[in-house]
């Protein structure tokens, strides 16, 4: 019996000192990874500010839990937007803007298990000579639970790996798309439309499409119309292999009533879009219509419509090639 009392003793001595210990033991722990990579500092922002793009280069993917379910709650670039998350790998938490300077930072709270372990978020970003210094950190207060304390002594070693692997993974992202045109979600209005359509293959298209913005322009004229914005192609159809294509060519009008002769007046209405800015010869676009089609498949997005093809300079007026603008866009949802 005695010798049953001195363990129970000797264990309780352990614990207290074990517990004294944990109170001299640090009560906040900070994780911080960093990286440095070649891209301008609004694309990283986009990739690291927006709760859905996480999925590009963070490290916690359906790769590793295919059971997880995302939810976003609120609109991005807003404090307060809520993204959450639920699986059997990865367990239930969610994260909460609290703060954006563009360019710059991003902040949120995180929180896992309905909130029963909590802690702060945060990616700066810094502009060095040729690049940027992207740091992700993670801080949190430990309490008076001498258990956290001690568990915040490994926090480091047990958040790291997966955050280098996500800071890695963004400079890959960023410093490929640091070589992409332009791209930008939008909403393009509703628009009053005159259309001519037409079909056209690799030898054809120039004498197509300029035969009808002519028939275009003249019309146009005739009727004292006010155009706004730039000429189009809108793509019914095309074939990979021929490149030949069935297309509607048209002037946006600020109104019309009817057409005439081939020219046709059509209403369209508004529709989300993603547009691409492509700087160059009109018949080397199909690298910008793959990088276009990546950025939509990526962004879990749907095309509900042919492509268009709007071009924002008169070849006439600009002889440079390389100084084309065409925007190209898809209607998605």
């Amino acid at each position: 019996m005695k010798t049953f009392k001195k363990i129970v003793i000797w264990i309780l001595a352990v614990i207290l000192v074990l517990v004294l210990i944990a109170y001299l033991l640090p009560r906040h722990y900070k994780v911080v990874r960093s990286v440095y990579i070649k891209s301008n500092p609004e694309l990283i922002y986009d990739l690291t500010s927006n709760f859905v793009k996480w999925k590009l280069w963070e490290p916690w993917t359906k790769a590793i839990d295919s059971t997880v379910v995302y939810e976003l709650t609120g609109k991005e670039g807003q404090v307060g937007t809520i993204w959450k998350w639920n699986g059997k790998i990865l367990g239930s938490g969610q994260m909460t803007s609290t703060g954006y300077i563009p360019g710059r930072l991003f902040a949120y709270d995180l929180e896992f298990n309905k909130g029963k372990y909590k802690s702060k978020g945060l990616i700066t970003i810094e502009q060095s000579a040729d690049s940027s210094k992207v740091s992700w950190i993670d801080e949190g207060d430990l309490g008076f639970n001498p258990l956290a304390r001690y568990f915040g002594l490994g926090m480091d070693k047990m958040m790291g790996p997966d955050f280098q692997k996500g800071m890695s993974k963004l400079k890959t992202v960023c410093e490929a798309r640091a070589l992409w045109p332009k791209i930008e979600e939008k909403t393009m209005p509703a628009m009053v439309t005159l259309l001519i359509r037409d079909s056209a293959g690799p030898k054809t298209y120039e004498k197509v499409m300029g035969k009808a913005f002519g028939e275009l322009s003249a019309y146009v004229k005739s009727n004292n119309l006010k155009c706004l914005g730039h000429p189009f192609a809108i793509y019914l159809k095309y074939d990979t292999i021929t490149m030949n294509a069935v297309m509607d060519l048209g002037f946006i009008v600020e109104k019309a009533e009817k057409g005439k002769g081939r020219v046709r007046v059509e209403n369209i209405t508004a529709r989300n879009v993603v547009m691409a800015y492509y700087f160059g010869p009109y018949d080397k676009t199909s690298g910008t219509y793959r990088i276009l089609s990546q950025y939509i498949r990526e962004a879990e997005k749907e095309i509900t419509g042919g492509p268009w093809e709007i071009y924002a300079n008169d070849p006439m007026i600009v002889k440079d090639p390389a100084k084309f603008e065409t925007d190209i866009m898809f209607p998605v949802k």
